[in-house]
Parts: C-alpha cells; sequence; structure tokens
C-alpha cells in the first residue's frame, strides 16, 4: 500500500514538472526580439530561416469573426466594369454572365452566386470575373509570358522560365499611365463594384522588352502550343499585373491554399481550406481582366483574442521539422498574420493565423527545382497546421 502511494506520489509530481516545464517553454519567447529569439533555437540540419523577422508585423490580439459569401449586386459590377451595351445575358451553373460588345471589343462578366441563379448547388461564390477581348485576342495571351494567376512557379515554369513574374519590376512606371494612378483607378472602380477593403499582395509591371524576351522562350520551351506560336507584341501588350487581398482589420484573408489535416484520414488529398483571391490586369483600356473569388462579409463579431506571437509560432514549426531528417535544403522564405477562412456550419469563421512559406531545393534532371509550401499556426490555440510537399 505504502508503495503505491509512494508511486502515485511521484507520477502526480512528475506530471506536474513537465507541465511546469511545458508551461516555461511556451512563454519563453514572449517579448524577445530576432537576434534573442534565433541565438536561442537550434535549427535542423538543412533547415534555415531566411526572413527578416524584425520586418514582420507582429500584432498581441486580434477578433475573430463570422462571414458570409459576399453576393454582389448585378447592377453594381455592371456599372463599374462593362463599358458597352449589354447585348446577351446568360445563365450558367455558376450563376449569370452579361455579355457586352461594340466594335472589335467584347466584354464578358460572370457573376458567382453558389448556383442560386442557376437552380443547383456550387462551390463557385463570393466573386466574379470579367475580362475584355479586343480584337478577338482574350487576355490569355498574357500566359504565354507572364503567371497572370500568381502560381507559384511549378517545374514547367522554372524550366523554360517564360511565366515567371519575378523577371518583371515591381511598381514600375508605364508609359501609359503612373502605377500610383492605375492603383486610383482601382480603387474608385472597386468602390462602384462594392468590393470590401483590400492591399496590394504583389504587383508587376509587364514592359514590351522582357514580354518579347518572355515569348522566345515559350516559343523554345516544349510545351508551346500550336496556336499561339504566331502572336505579335506591342506597346499596347503593356499591363500591370495585381494579386489583391481582401483585408479585415488591416489583416489580410490568406489567399494561398492551405491544409487543415483534421478529418482527412479517407482523404489521399487532405483537407484544402478555400484561398480568398483577386487577381487582375490593368492595360491602357483600363481593366483587361479580373478574376475575385471567396469574397467574404462579416456578419458576427465573435470575441478578442490574445495571439500567439511569431516566434512562438514559428519554433512550433521547426520542432516540426525536427522530426524528420530533411533530406534537401529547406528555406522558411516568409512569415504572416493572415486571417484563416475556415468553412463551419454553412458559414466561414475567420480565425488569425501564421502563415509560412518555406522553399525546398531538389535535383531534377540537373536542374536545381523548387517547390513550395504553406504551413499554418492557429495564432490563438498555437495548433500547428503543416503542409504536404
Amino acid at each position: 500500500m505504502k508503495k503505491s502511494i509512494l508511486l502515485f506520489i511521484l507520477i502526480t509530481m512528475s506530471m506536474i514538472l513537465v507541465s511546469c516545464g511545458e508551461d516555461e517553454r511556451a512563454d519563453s519567447f514572449e517579448g524577445m526580439d530576432s537576434k534573442t529569439f534565433l541565438e536561442s533555437i537550434t535549427l535542423p540540419d538543412k533547415l534555415s530561416i531566411d526572413v527578416n523577422l524584425d520586418e514582420v508585423k507582429n500584432p498581441s490580439e486580434a477578433k475573430t469573426y463570422k462571414a458570409d459569401y459576399i453576393e454582389f449586386d448585378k447592377q453594381k459590377l455592371i456599372d463599374a466594369f462593362v463599358k458597352n451595351n449589354v447585348t446577351e445575358e446568360k445563365i450558367w451553373a455558376e450563376g449569370p454572365q452579361i455579355i457586352a460588345s461594340d466594335g472589335n471589343i467584347k466584354e464578358f462578366l460572370s457573376i458567382y452566386d453558389g448556383g442560386k441563379s442557376f437552380g443547383t448547388v456550387t462551390d463557385t461564390k463570393g466573386g466574379f470575373s470579367y475580362s475584355k477581348e479586343i480584337n478577338s485576342i482574350p487576355s490569355e495571351k498574357l500566359d504565354t509570358v507572364a503567371s497572370i494567376l500568381f502560381n507559384d512557379p511549378d517545374f514547367d515554369a522554372q524550366k523554360y522560365g517564360y511565366a515567371l513574374n519575378s523577371d518583371y519590376a515591381s511598381y514600375k512606371d508605364l508609359d501609359f499611365l503612373s502605377y500610383k494612378d492605375t492603383l486610383a483607378d482601382i480603387k474608385r472602380i472597386f468602390n462602384v463594384a462594392g468590393m470590401p477593403q483590400f492591399d496590394v499582395d504583389e504587383a508587376y509591371s509587364l514592359d514590351l522588352e522582357t514580354i518579347t524576351s518572355h515569348y522566345k522562350l515559350y516559343l523554345n520551351s516544349e510545351i508551346a502550343e500550336d496556336d499561339r506560336k504566331n502572336l505579335e507584341w506591342t506597346k499596347d501588350d503593356e499591363c500591370y499585373i495585381f494579386s489583391l487581398r481582401q483585408l479585415v482589420d488591416n489583416i489580410p484573408i490568406v489567399n494561398k491554399g492551405w491544409q487543415m489535416p483534421d478529418g482527412t484520414k479517407a482523404s489521399a488529398w487532405g483537407n484544402p481550406m478555400p484561398a480568398t483571391c483577386i487577381y487582375l490586369v490593368y492595360d491602357k483600356t483600363g481593366i483587361r481582366k479580373i478574376v475575385a473569388y471567396n469574397i467574404l462579409n462579416i456578419t458576427e463579431e465573435k470575441e478578442n483574442n490574445k495571439l500567439i506571437n511569431l516566434y512562438d509560432a514559428l519554433n512550433a514549426l521547426i520542432n516540426n521539422y525536427s522530426l524528420t531528417i530533411l533530406e534537401d535544403d529547406v528555406s522558411i522564405i516568409s512569415a504572416e498574420l493572415c486571417y484563416l477562412n475556415v468553412p463551419k456550419d454553412n458559414m466561414v469563421e475567420l480565425v488569425p493565423g501564421w502563415v509560412f512559406r518555406s522553399a525546398k531545393a531538389r535535383e531534377v534532371d540537373g536542374t536545381t527545382f523548387i517547390t513550395y509550401k504553406y504551413d499554418v499556426v492557429n495564432a490563438v490555440t498555437g495548433k500547428l497546421y503543416p503542409d504536404r510537399w
């Protein structure tokens, strides 16, 4: 009996000591600066941090919200984007489509209403797309020289180089309109359309010289399509391309796909969470193309939360990397607090979370190829949601 009591006391004390140790580790990075943090951790072999941590906003608190997908007003979108007389209206599964034309110009406006107009429920909602064809040439012509949907460069993009946005200057003025005036016009149009607050995530100025050099790379690639081998390029093709993000309390809603592993045991593809995205092309004619989806309307403020700080979140990711042996070089290349778009009970819950982007270098056929992934730490609970390579 005495041995049992002694054993019980020892186990209880051990649990208390472990608990205290965990609490001390959980609070160990509170109030640290980046230099002290980096000196206090040990990185696994082949892992590096390529982020200026001092430039990362590290708020101490943020609210959680309930939200729903915005139902955009058709007339407001027409007033904002369509410049010519409407000649045709159609109803598709994704929602209504408005077609306008005049001479050599044809405009297409599609509104994503989740199948409400069509009568069949779809997941395409909370957004719209607009495009303008001039002389029967769609804006998709730019796909041969840039990534207008701002995808992380895949193997083909890195191998052939024709769609790498990084070759273009950011925020550089083009001859037809300055970057500043272009952004001001976009804001004016968005106000008419009823778009919520946004900021610029990425922006590139597509100049003719770089466009033509990229097109040569496209023609020399093994994946050039026959109907795109005789495109002509002039100064009229110069344009700005934008990746924009919706803001809530000046915090961006995440615009990259991320994985929430909860409840994914039966799925080989994981459990991808929705991203809120706005992609836009602006040329001398104005907005040439825009794609916006999963745009949200706040319906309820839930609570204000004390947040897990940047260094605790980053340490959770580092510890996760420590659980495996890294065969390739991995670098954590960005960190940012965003709102996570989490579907819940036919609504959406906006939860603050730390989003980390990592890059892994590996050799493929003698060429160094970079793959990317996005790991997320819930900034309220501290729970890590690691992505897969």
